[in-house]
Parts: structure tokens; sequence; C-alpha cells
């Protein structure tokens, strides 16, 4: 029989693989204590209580390992002097993320489950992490890297800056979810190895963030205080 943890870890990953594929407004408690090997379907309810805390419960499982990872490679960036570098952020904020991509025939669901999680009309599944400070372990490498990237996109209006930053944080993880969903489903042939793959999406990343303002756009943002729908 499987200890606490191992069947807490099993109801986790069954959740994160139905919520990717469905969105968690489509999976009952039911099927993901199936789809985990339970046959007892009140152990979700058991170890998590509500959908809710178990969608944090996947958030939790894989950020905490990706945030650390975050904040060490950080630190040394800065340590050599490339706190700054565009190029030292993307990795920062790209590669953490790749190293859970799966391998063809050992998918990975979580990059999916981060999109559903942006898009989803369900309540239970929220689209970032509050930012309290128990979350800290969670989202501290993401925030040094959005305040870094502020501060070298200082020379635009703060609208245009903002802007900015979420197309670069969405394009590099719809990249990586649509490079997950390629690695399950193929076809595998048209796939660059994955360093290639990541090597070229910190380019695209950096060239997101650096791309120069036409006069045009500038003087269409210049009049405003911030970022407006």
């Amino acid at each position: 029989m499987a200890s606490g943890p191992v069947t807490r870890r099993r109801l986790i990953e069954a959740a994160e693989c139905l919520f990717a594929e469905r969105g968690a407004e489509a999976v009952s408690l039911r099927e993901i204590a199936l789809a985990a090997g339970q046959r007892n379907t009140h152990t979700v309810q058991y170890h998590f209580g509500a959908k809710r805390a178990l969608v944090d419960a996947v958030f939790e499982h894989r950020m905490a390992p990706v945030n650390a990872r975050r904040v060490a490679m950080l630190e040394a960036f800065e340590a050599q002097g490339r706190g700054g570098d565009p190029y030292a952020l993307a990795e920062a904020f790209v590669v953490p993320l790749a190293e859970m991509l799966g391998d063809v025939g050992r998918p990975s669901w979580y990059l999916r489950f981060c999109v559903r999680a942006a898009y989803t009309g369900d309540p239970a599944l929220p689209a970032r992490p509050s930012g309290s400070a128990e979350e800290e372990h969670l989202v501290s490498g993401v925030r040094r890297i959005r305040a870094r990237v502020e501060e070298a996109l200082d020379h635009l209006p703060q609208a245009l800056r903002a802007d900015r930053w979420a197309l670069f944080a969405s394009s590099c993880t719809h990249a990586l979810a649509d490079r997950e969903h390629r690695i399950e489903a193929g076809p595998h042939d048209e796939l660059t190895p994955t360093p290639v793959f990541v090597a070229g999406l910190v380019d695209a990343a950096v060239a997101v963030l650096t791309a120069p303002a036409r006069a045009s756009t500038l003087a269409l943002a210049s009049g405003l205080s911030g970022p407006r729908a």
C-alpha cells in the first residue's frame, strides 16, 4: 500500500495531467482519484479538501524547484556581473521551465497546465499566484527577473514596459507548452534537439525584450500613465 506522501504525489501528478488536457473546470475529483490508481474516490478530499487546494498543490509541486533554480541562476549571473544582461534574464526565465519538459515516451504536462491556468474561466484555477509572502518560495525568482527587465526598459513608457513583460512571459510559456505537446503527440521527427530549441527560444525572447520602439509607438504611449486595456 502506498504511503501518504506517495499517494499525495500521485494525486498531484494525475491532476496536473487531467487539468492540462481538459481544464480544472472539466475534471472531477473522482476522476483524479481513479487516474491516480485510488479505489477510494474520496481520497482527494482526504488529502486536499477541495479542488482549489489541489490546484495550488500542483503549482507548488512544480514551482518550488523551478523558483529555486531561477534564484540560483540569478545569483550566479550577478556574481559574473551579468545581472542586467537580457540574455541572462531570459535564460533564468526559460531554462528552469524547459527543464520540466519531458522526453519522447516520458511526457510532461506542467507547461500546458500553466497555459490553461492563464485562460480558464474557472475561479478554482487561478491565472497566477497571488504573490503573498507565503508564496515567496514560488515567485521570488520571477519577481527579480521582472524587476531587472523593468530597469533595462526604463527608457520606455510604463505601459509599454508592462506590455513587453507580458509578451515576453506569455510567448516563452506558450512556446514551451507547444513543445511539451509535440514531445507527447509528435511528429517527433520534426523536433529539434531540446538544447537547440531552448537556445533559440532565449534568443527570440531577448528580441522581444530589446526590440526598439518606433517613434509612432512612443507617441501613442506617451499620454498613458500605465497599462490600459
